[in-house]
This record gives structure tokens, C-alpha cells and sequence, in this order.
């Protein structure tokens, strides 16, 4: 139960806490933003009303000198990680600061610039996601302390801003673990970009998960490149022309949607001959034929978090780790009528 000081107004994270849900969910439903009238919007319309709670911009504008104005700086909206957070960050930023203010810069000289005109607009603090193997740390140092910046993802870190980042070691152990229970034996590995150190670090922890279960790869099945379906298609065409693994787990949806497409190409199926992993949990993961299985970061907490230590003003930081979900899907267990059919043929065996 959330309870209040007496005289003390109720916020929108103890409207959170009464309705056991994310402060963006709260802005949503609050704002109208969410169609769904289910019983996640009347548990969060009940908690605001039990609390008294309102949103208010003009009285939260008295607290100080702001802008109202958050600063997002991406490498790309295309990216499929960078446009869910932006979904997850505009109904936060939208209750707690009024607007977000998007810069993209895919290059070192593109983000420092975005960064410095956003600092120039006077915005209350920084949200950013590096670009592969791009390092920031002297335009965080220069400005982390007239604002608060966060730093979303890995790559190199300033000590004057905070981060919210994900457990890649535990993300690349779900994965291993789940098909390790499928009885695959053999893994190829789609990451990213080739020069990143951030693609490098997950290929390293994919070869430790695979010792750790006993299952095996080759050299040439762990191929670097862009995250896109025409790259995922060309590397598993190129895989599979000498060889077959069990399995393939992709750095993104894209990539794992175009090997897919390759697999199908060769008349083999996913999953009874190749199962495919991607991540980010992209609308394509669900849409595809078969539905793929993926990592779900948590957006909405990474969006609260980053928010939070915005507030916290640029004299407070933190690094904070998340955890991923795995979400298992057709790509890898099959359909209900694939696994009946298998219960059935090692019955008659």
C-alpha cells in the first residue's frame, strides 16, 4: 500500500506502485495514449483516483529554472533497439519534461554535434546511445556537470554521467541455456558491426555460454556485419553453402527475418532442421512466419530509470544493469501442431 505524507501530493510513481506497473504505463493511460481499456488502464485510473493524483505541467513547471525539454541523441530511428527506447522514453519525458528533443548522429562528429546543439537549446539533461565504437567521453566530461546525462547501452563511459545498461552476459546465457535444453549441439553467431567493441564483447560471452554448455561452433560462422535482412540473408546463404548448424542467433529481428528467409530458400525449416534467435522483440518477431523467438529489453524501465537519474540533477550518478527476457517463440520450439507431432512420433518409437 502507498501512503502519503499528510499535506504531501501524490506523484505518478506512487500511482505506479499502487497499480503495480511502469511510471510510462501510468503516463499513457493517464494522457489517453492507451486505447486498451483492459484492466491494466482501470487499475492505473483507480490508483490515480485513490491517490488524487492529476497530471499537472503547470505546477510542476514552478520547480525551478527548466526547459521542459530532454535531449535523445540515437545513431538511428532504423535501428530497431533506438526506436523502441524512443517509444518507451516520449510518454515519460511527455509527464515529467514536456518533450523530448531527437538528435541522430550514426558517426562520432554527428552525435558530439547533436549533443552541443542540444546543450546550446538549454535542455534539462541528456539521454544517449552511442554509436558503435564511438567514444563521447570528452563532450560528456565537458558538460556533465551543468546537466545530467545518461548513457544507454555499452561502449565507453565517462565517471561524470550515469548509465543504464543491459546484462549481455546474462541475455547471451538465456539463450545458450534454451537451446541447450533443445538439444541443439552446434550455434552460429550473426553479430554486429566488425570494428565495435560492444559486437566484439558479445561474441566472446557467446563462446563462453557455449563451453559453459557443452555445444560447439565454427570460426566461420561468427560473421560481423550491418543490422539488416539483406545482410542476415547473404551470411546464412553463405553459412549453410558448406555447412549446418542447429542453430543461428542473430544480433537483431532483422538480421534473424533474413536468415530465416535464406533457410526457407534452401527448402529447410524453421525450426525441425535450423532454429533462429534475434533480439529486441521488434513487431517483425511477431509478425513473421514462424514467429521469432527474441530478447526483450526492458524499454519502459530503461526509460524510467534514465529518467529518474535526470532528476537526480548532473551532481548524482549511478550505473545501473538490467536484465533481458527471452522470449520464446515458433522459431525455436515450433508451432502447437509441430510439437504434438513430435510427442506423437517418439511415442510410436
Amino acid at each position: 500500500m502507498v501512503r502519503q505524507l499528510h499535506g504531501s501530493p501524490s506523484s505518478i510513481t506512487d500511482v505506479a506502485a499502487l497499480a503495480n506497473v511502469s511510471i510510462a504505463t501510468v503516463s499513457r493511460v493517464l494522457s489517453g495514449k492507451r486505447a486498451k481499456n483492459d484492466d491494466i488502464s482501470r487499475r492505473v485510473r483507480e490508483a490515480a483516483a485513490q491517490l488524487d493524483y492529476s497530471v499537472n505541467r503547470a505546477a510542476s513547471s514552478l520547480r525551478g529554472t527548466t526547459t521542459k525539454m530532454v535531449g535523445v541523441v540515437v545513431p538511428s530511428t532504423y535501428d530497431l533497439f533506438c526506436s523502441a527506447l524512443i517509444d518507451a522514453l516520449e510518454p515519460v519525458i511527455d509527464d515529467h519534461s514536456d518533450q523530448l528533443i531527437l538528435g541522430l548522429g550514426a558517426t562520432h562528429d554527428l552525435q558530439m554535434s547533436r549533443i552541443e546543439s542540444l546543450v546550446d537549446r538549454n535542455v534539462d539533461g541528456l539521454v544517449v546511445v552511442c554509436a558503435p565504437d564511438t567514444d563521447l567521453t570528452d563532450v560528456f566530461d565537458r558538460h556533465a556537470g551543468q546537466l545530467p546525462i545518461v548513457q544507454i547501452g555499452e561502449g565507453r563511459r565517462s565517471v561524470h554521467t550515469s548509465s543504464v545498461t543491459i546484462d549481455q552476459a546474462l541475455s547471451m546465457e538465456q539463450v545458450i541455456s534454451h537451446l541447450a535444453t533443445l538439444n541443439v549441439k552446434s550455434v552460429a553467431y550473426l553479430a554486429g558491426e566488425q570494428f565495435s567493441f560492444e559486437s566484439a564483447e558479445m561474441l566472446s560471452m557467446l563462446h563462453t555460454q557455449l563451453r559453459a554448455f557443452g555445444l560447439t561452433t565454427q570460426p566461420s560462422w561468427n560473421q560481423f556485419g550491418p543490422a539488416t535482412v539483406e545482410r542476415g540473408f547473404n551470411a546464412t546463404m553463405r553459412i549453410l553453402a558448406t555447412d549446418r548448424p542447429d542453430a543461428i542467433v542473430c544480433v537483431d529481428d532483422n538480421v534473424a527475418f533474413g536468415a530465416m528467409v535464406a533457410i526457407r530458400a534452401l527448402r529447410l525449416r524453421v525450426p525441425q532442421d535450423i532454429k533462429v534467435i534475434g533480439a529486441n522483440d521488434s513487431p517483425l518477431s511477431r509478425e513473421s512466419n514462424p514467429t521469432l523467438t527474441t530478447l526483450r529489453p526492458p524499454f519502459e524501465q530503461i526509460a524510467d530509470e534514465a529518467m529518474r537519474l535526470i532528476e537526480r540533477g548532473p551532481s548524482y550518478t549511478s550505473h545501473i544493469s538490467l536484465v533481458s527476457q527471452l522470449i520464446v517463440r515458433e522459431s525455436t520450439l515450433g508451432t502447437a501442431a509441430d510439437m504434438e507431432r513430435q510427442i506423437t512420433s517418439g511415442a510410436d518409437e
